[in-house]
């Protein structure tokens, strides 16, 4: 046997009490600058990630491995029913009847989306989406395509409507554009650059009684619109389509953002039910020039309310002269729908359709008077 000299005790003992206080020093040593460093370095690497991570919400982390035989089992946070899971139930409610609408003309091509409002297959679009196509087709949110057929088009609202035979998915209920306040939570669907079929954005209600370009009464949000979302459905929180997504102001010299633009389902119901009936509409005549009052108008002209639309001028012969009315009145209402911020009365008169009677309550000279007429035709 080799002698690696430790054959006296004594010798050996000494030498085992040195190894161990070295290993020790080593270990608690090793320990307490390993900690202090990893402090320091832990310490800036929190301050330097500090300002790029954010707690996610309601989300369980996978445990590294070996942890879970070491602890025990973490009681999961139940599910709190918030705006978050309602968006979820919305779209969910709403996402099968939305279809992608493709348009064919020759060699050229586009798209753009639109939705079911019938268990007959009537779907609704913008005109612009389907205008000059010699063939359409549909692409379903759960895939498969089939052919569509032109019922007819209001180009003077943008929009259309599509029959398509077979079998319908799911169909998305009619909400009122007029019900929801300004700030109110809204969702677009639709096929976002014609590619990315079933893209959901979210957003808030912007505005009402917005004109663009030929458009007017339009609601306004800020939910993301892009090319190939036009034609789909602006729902709320219930899944009721509030608007029909149909166009936005981008880039260019005023650099704008977040402002899209949706036709107001009060109307679009109207204008797709009569096309629905008899393949076309007729845009309605009032014969009339108001000016929609506030508080500063109301306080200019002496007036003791400050909403409603103050005539300016009705022209001789119009349905609204006709029905008696005159420059000075204030028009309250429409079939008994209030005239104020929420319901202008553009927006209340773009719901109905030429040939249409409606009941119109003024107020002139402190008398509330109420008169039915016929609507006209636009020229």
């Amino acid at each position: 046997m080799k002698d690696y000299g430790y054959n006296r005790p004594g010798q050996f003992r000494t030498y085992f009490w040195v190894v161990v206080i070295l290993i020790a020093f080593s270990l608690f040593g090793g320990t307490a600058i390993g900690g202090a460093a990893g402090f320091i370095v832990a310490s800036k690497l929190d301050h330097s990630a500090r300002a790029e991570l954010q707690p996610v919400n309601n989300t369980v982390l996978p445990e590294p491995a070996g942890v879970a035989n070491l602890a025990p089992p973490v009681e999961r946070q139940a599910l709190v029913v918030t705006e978050e899971s309602a968006s979820v139930e919305a779209v969910n409610k709403a996402l099968a009847a939305v279809v992608t609408v493709i348009s064919q003309n020759g060699r050229a091509g586009g798209s753009g989306s639109g939705f079911f409002v019938s268990e007959n297959g009537y779907v609704v679009t913008n005109n612009h989406v389907v205008a000059d196509a010699q063939e359409l087709a549909i692409v379903y949110a759960q895939g498969g395509t089939a052919p569509a057929e032109l019922v007819g088009t209001a180009p003077e609202f943008d929009l259309a409507v599509l029959k398509v035979d077979g079998p319908v998915p799911a169909i998305v209920e009619w909400g009122d554009s007029g019900e929801l306040p300004l700030g109110a939570s809204v969702i677009a669907i639709g096929s976002a650059l014609g590619r990315y079929q079933n893209s959901v954005t979210a957003g808030i209600l912007s505005g009402f009684n917005r004109e663009l370009g030929e458009l007017r009464g339009l609601l306004q949000t800020d939910a993301a619109i892009n090319h190939g979302n036009s034609g789909g459905p602006l729902v709320n929180l219930a899944g009721q389509v509030i608007g029909i997504n149909t166009m936005v102001v981008r880039g260019g010299f005023t650099q704008a953002e977040g402002l899209g633009f949706a036709i107001p389902s009060n109307v679009a119901r109207t204008v797709a039910g009569r096309l629905i009936e008899r393949g076309e509409v007729r845009p309605s005549f009032l014969g009339i020039q108001y000016q929609e009052l506030n508080p500063q108008l109301a306080l200019e002209e002496s007036l003791s309310i400050t909403q409603g639309a103050l005539l300016q001028d009705v022209i001789i012969g119009a349905p609204a002269s006709r029905a008696g009315l005159q420059v000075g009145d204030i028009v309250l209402s429409i079939d008994g729908k209030p005239v104020d911020d929420r319901h202008p009365l553009v927006s209340l008169l773009l719901e109905h359709v030429a040939g249409e009677t409606i009941t119109v309550e003024v107020l002139r000279e402190g008398e509330t008077i109420q008169t039915t007429l016929t609507l006209g035709e636009r020229a």
